[in-house]
């Protein structure tokens, strides 16, 4: 692992020397991203553990962070803790958001430095509502990164169709000759559809489930941006049910109404809910290395916005400055 993070590192020219930072960690790969940052010259890293629950524990998350710090020699610049408090703020220079930092509030953006960075693990259109105070940030000059998933360093394109195949995998549906639809009205388009065609599936792609014809579709395939209700509720599961009642709906991102859709009688994979808004299948299912990617790709754009760089068309690093992103369907 700590090879895989010196070579991240260095194919990313990831220098983060001085800054203290804050970052998500669990018992996976992103009980990484503490020695990532150490490993770049942070001055220190919080490390901020998740709330326990019967399917993750604090423990161990502080168990695999601390022995990584330790492996890379760099356990002295690394704090563990359950929360991020006040007083850590207000030393703080990189804030990252993750599944155990969130939501980043006004009364942390308000404590932070004049010189820091409220950092996304994901692009700037991923951002759900309620995430960050992207009000707060702007009214204290509190910049947001974001990381620009497509890039080639990050391989964003690779790893999001490769996690769709490993559903239907999951799932024992035989992608090839398959019938599909792919519910999806945004930048994941492209690369889920050429993926699913990859893998000799014939691929119908639309915006809503009420655009779906009546078929004999072996899958549906769900890939929106999660919002307070279910991207797929009684209504749209209703006319699934009709148009397609043998499919398997294939929750890739976006809410399902699984009470409604077990009385549609219709499958949907996979079987436990992967939780509000997260994504139907975790990066790391992949390996270590595609998350390695996100996380550096992530850390690096958090310093170049935070030194005050111009993001660029394609570029690395992105950033984001309105709530214009949460607006529409």
């Amino acid at each position: 692992m700590l090879a895989l993070i010196e070579e991240r590192i260095r194919a990313f020219d990831l220098n983060l020397s001085g800054l203290r930072v804050v970052v998500p960690v669990d018992s996976g790969v992103l009980a990484a991203t503490a020695a990532t940052a150490l490993m770049a010259g942070a001055a220190a890293v919080t490390a901020v553990t998740p709330t326990p629950t019967r399917f993750q524990s604090a423990e161990e998350a502080a168990d695999a962070t601390t022995a990584l710090a330790k492996a890379a020699g760099l356990v002295d610049g690394l704090t563990i803790s359950e929360r991020i408090d006040h007083e850590t703020c207000r030393v703080t220079n990189l804030l990252m958001n993750g599944p155990s930092i969130r939501p980043i509030t006004r009364s942390l953006i308000e404590r932070l430095p004049d010189h820091s960075v409220v950092a996304l693990m994901h692009e700037a259109w991923m951002t759900l509502a309620g995430e960050v105070d992207v009000e707060a940030c702007l009214e204290h000059d509190v910049p947001i990164s974001a990381v620009n998933e497509s890039h080639p360093l990050v391989e964003g394109k690779g790893y999001q169709s490769a996690l769709c195949l490993e559903l239907f995998k999951q799932a024992e549906i035989q992608l090839a000759d398959a019938d599909v639809v792919l519910i999806c009205d945004n930048p994941l388009s492209d690369n889920l559809e050429q993926g699913l065609r990859r893998a000799g599936a014939q691929v119908a792609v639309v915006a809503h489930a009420n655009q779906i014809f009546e078929h004999d579709w072996d899958a549906i395939v769900l890939a929106k941006r999660p919002h307070e209700e279910p991207r797929l509720a009684i209504q749209d599961l209703g006319w699934i049910a009709k148009s397609a009642p043998n499919a398997t709906v294939i929750q890739y991102w976006g809410d399902v109404d699984r009470k409604a859709a077990r009385y549609f009688e219709l499958k949907v994979w996979p079987q436990r809910t992967p939780g509000k808004g997260q994504w139907g299948i975790p990066l790391e299912t992949l390996g270590a290395e595609p998350m390695l990617q996100r996380i550096t790709g992530s850390l690096k754009a958090a310093q170049t916005v935070l030194a005050g760089m111009p993001t660029e068309p394609g570029g690395l690093a992105q950033t984001l400055t309105s709530t214009d992103i949460f607006n529409g369907d």
